[in-house]
């Protein structure tokens, strides 16, 4: 049986992606802070392992704008 999605559902752009992440390192900052390196490094490792999605996830687009022109 195919799942429905709900009707209101809002996709997340870039931006709302990128303050996140921000506001995420904020918070690896903080660990780091109260001396809690391993949950800070696990955070921030996996920070940058979403940014570089993020940047495939970009360039991705970008060639499907420049193919369709």
């Amino acid at each position: 049986m195919p799942k429905k999605q709900p009707k209101d559902t809002s996709t997340a752009t870039a931006a709302d992606i990128e303050r996140s992440i921000q506001a995420l390192n904020k918070m690896a900052e903080r660990l780091w802070g109260d001396g809690r390196e391993a949950e800070a490094k696990a955070l921030l490792d996996a920070l940058d392992a979403l940014n570089r999605a993020l940047d495939r996830i970009r360039i991705g687009e970008s060639r499907r704008v420049v193919t369709l022109h």
